[in-house]
């Protein structure tokens, strides 16, 4: 075949391409001849060809000319007819979501499909978010007001808490690491979470008379190994190949990894600034 051997005269990338076409060609034409060759390949020619008469020759369609089955998915029994709607700016940012099936719902306030699904169990999980963390708040504060006896001692506890959840928030816009529906139920987790090495810090501040005898004793590495402990479990979350229940592994190590950070270094200075070196306090 000339073009092929001038493909393979010029080298580069195409020449042993053309050289295997070119002995695969001329063998099927020494084996069969060349009119096999032919037929091989303008097979499918005559059938494409009847596709592009039909597409030519295309004609006015209008209802009547629909299948049964298109029809029903479209037209409901009663006449209404469904129609779609399709945005002009991007839905994967909340805003731009929020206005669309809000212009949507001027129109068809029953409307339906993905955004307003979408949207919906946002403002669902988000719902059950705050109330997560109500419940979390209130059950815990109750539970240390029972054991600890004392307002004061309450605060402290929830003191860094408060404060980790600050640091988290700061962390996480400095990581460009953005909440999201799955990793939000990390800042109820951090309240169970993090009232734990507190508790004990405390407790045991009670106990010596003095922040700087409790921290030490055994507590303070006790409260390392347990958040360690805790980093670990819950860290390897982050592994996850899914994007979302990975960024709550990481989400929960920043903020368990900060709850840390303020329990034995903010609470202790707490304790001493607040006079807690007295058994009586």
């Amino acid at each position: 075949v000339p073009r092929l051997d001038r493909l393979i005269a010029g080298g580069g990338d195409a020449a042993g391409a053309a050289a295997r076409m070119s002995k695969a060609v001329s063998g099927l034409v020494a084996s069969e001849g060349t009119a096999e060759l032919e037929a091989r390949l303008l097979r499918g020619l005559p059938g494409r060809l009847a596709q592009l008469k039909a597409s030519l020759s295309a004609a006015r369609v209008d209802q009547a000319d629909v299948p049964e089955q298109l029809h029903q998915r479209w037209v409901a029994v009663d006449g209404r007819a469904k129609v779609e709607i399709y945005p002009k700016a991007d839905l994967r940012q909340r805003r731009p979501l929020e206005e669309f099936v809000r212009a949507v719902r001027t129109v068809a306030p029953r409307a339906s499909g993905t955004p307003v699904t979408v949207m919906e169990a946002g403002g669902t999980v988000l719902g059950a978010f705050l109330e997560a963390g109500v419940i979390a708040v209130i059950g815990i504060g109750l539970l240390l007001a029972f054991v600890l006896q004392r307002m004061r001692d309450v605060a402290l506890v929830f003191l860094p808490v408060l404060l980790a959840g600050l640091w988290t928030m700061a962390a996480t816009v400095l990581g460009g690491l953005s909440f999201n529906l799955a990793n939000v139920i990390v800042l109820p987790l951090l309240f169970g979470l993090g009232v734990a090495g507190a508790i004990h810090l405390v407790a045991r501040t009670r106990d010596e008379g003095a922040a700087s005898q409790a921290m030490q004793t055994s507590t303070p590495r006790a409260v390392v190994l347990s958040a360690l402990t805790t980093i670990g479990s819950f860290g390897s979350i982050s592994l996850s190949s899914h994007p979302g229940t990975a960024s709550m592994g990481v989400l929960l190590t920043i903020a368990i990894s900060m709850t840390l950070i303020a329990t034995l270094v903010f609470l202790p200075a707490l304790l001493r600034v607040l006079g807690g070196e007295t058994n009586g306090e």
